[in-house]
């Protein structure tokens, strides 16, 4: 669980509390960075994935990134100029990914999110979003996505 409440409680304050939605999305990337880095078998997983991954909730002017490194990820709220991919989501589109509505590469070929960058980045940024939902939804008891 997340600081003892479940995912499933999260998603649903991230629908439905607009005023939440930043501190909550917050919580479960800062705890799904949590489980991806203490869990060694990622490690060797994420090595040669060394980049920083911009990240952009349109309606809701949220930008963090991560910066991957040496099999480690790290998170930072805001723009970083250097990061060489970039995604922007809606609300409503990142709330679907994590309740395993549809995949990113589904919104992705139906044309609902926009991404800036190489194809291999792409790739490591899409293996990176379903790892991290994965390992959360393997904590917290909840099926995998899709």
């Amino acid at each position: 669980m997340i600081n003892r409440e479940p995912l499933s409680s999260l998603i649903s304050i991230l629908e439905e509390e607009d005023d939440k939605f930043i501190p909550v999305l917050e919580r479960i990337i800062k705890a799904g960075i949590k489980i991806i880095n203490s869990a060694e078998e990622l490690h060797e997983e994420l090595s040669g994935y060394d980049d920083i991954y911009q990240t952009s909730v349109l309606d809701v002017g949220y930008n963090y990134w991560l910066d991957v490194l040496e099999g480690k990820l790290s998170y930072e709220k805001g723009f970083n100029p250097e990061a060489t991919f970039r995604v922007s989501y809606t609300k409503k589109l990142i709330i679907q990914i994590l309740k395993g509505e549809i995949s990113g590469t589904d919104a992705f070929m139906k044309g609902q999110l926009r991404v800036e960058g190489d194809l291999s980045q792409g790739l490591h940024y899409v293996k990176i979003f379903r790892l991290f939902v994965e390992y959360l939804k393997k904590k917290n008891g909840m099926n995998r996505a899709k």
